[in-house]
């Protein structure tokens, strides 16, 4: 998909709300944009090669979505490896001892979760109707975004990943209004993402522990962080994110789990619920393509045709 009228019809949102979005990765280099017509001007949208690379973003969160938000007529996609020919099921694994990453098996440093201010004092605006997700085309990456909500719901459940459970502790590293972080948590535990468990009567204090539920979306947020230090620049000599089986800092590799080979889009088959199917492929004519316009560092964007 990468022309506006199609994003417009799938995802069911304002055209001018769309504008922004699109907008938005333009200038966050997720996407590049060209024009295909010139009577009257219009534009293709592509995945640049850093929009591409969160791909393994896209993937878990399809799976637990499939997994967490069962549909009565099944998934609505599929997925086929074509390197092994069997369904497509990611895997996180560790770079470095090339084990699978559990949630019990990762130490998290919870102020990785302190977000940087925006450069020059930029406003950036955030959605907190997470209901938009699933307006258009059901998915079950819409879905699982839905669920999870905006981006506090993904600060909470990282630090509940780092161990925190108490409200007093999360609201201290996220500085966030009171009022703000109550909703969030109210949220997730709706969406039955963390437990709220009484630890005190007088007056009325809780925990908030993840549950099954929630503990799946462990490689969801772990390969979330991972293209961010990468694509975004702010990686660190600290161990953000340690792996206990082999004692180094995580980085990661999302494989397929049935033949352990690495999961790229251009070997991937999607298969529709009507039985269509669509083929990422790369060609001589359209795998690759350069775009004239400059990031404000002044470095050129390569865009990626994933062919979606």
């Amino acid at each position: 998909m990468r022309r506006f009228d199609d994003f417009q019809r799938n995802l069911n949102i304002a055209r001018n709300t769309l504008t922004d979005r699109l907008a938005l990765l333009i200038e966050c280099d997720l996407l590049g944009k060209r024009a295909y017509q010139t009577r009257p001007r219009r534009y293709e949208y592509r995945l640049t090669t850093r929009g591409l690379d969160s791909y393994p973003y896209a993937l878990f969160l399809m799976k637990w979505g499939d997994q967490w938000l069962p549909n009565e007529g099944g998934p609505p996609v599929r997925l086929r490896h074509k390197t092994c020919n069997k369904p497509l099921r990611p895997s996180a694994i560790c770079a470095e001892c090339r084990r699978e990453v559990r949630a019990e098996d990762i130490s998290i440093n919870p102020l990785s979760a302190k977000e940087p201010a925006p450069e020059d004092g930029a406003q950036v605006r955030y959605s907190s109707r997470p209901e938009l997700y699933t307006a258009g085309r059901p998915t079950s990456v819409g879905g699982a975004l839905a669920a999870i909500g905006d981006r506090w719901g993904f600060f909470v459940l990282w630090l509940s990943f780092a161990g925190i459970t108490k409200f007093d502790h999360f609201h201290r590293i996220l500085g966030i209004a009171r009022t703000t972080l109550t909703a969030r948590l109210d949220r997730l535990v709706q969406q039955g993402l963390l437990d709220r468990i009484l630890y005190q009567d007088r007056p009325p204090r809780h925990d908030y522990h993840l549950t099954t539920k929630g503990r799946a979306l462990c490689p969801v947020l772990l390969v979330l962080f991972d293209w961010g230090e990468r694509g975004l620049g702010t990686e660190t000599t600290d161990a953000s994110v340690l792996h206990k089986s082999c004692g180094e800092r995580l980085r990661l590799l999302v494989v397929c789990e049935n033949c352990k080979e690495v999961a790229d889009p251009h070997e991937v088959e999607v298969i529709m619920r009507d039985g269509s199917r669509k083929t990422n492929t790369k060609s001589p004519t359209s795998s690759s393509i350069s775009l004239t316009a400059l990031t404000k560092g002044g470095s050129r964007r390569k865009t990626v045709d994933s062919d979606n």
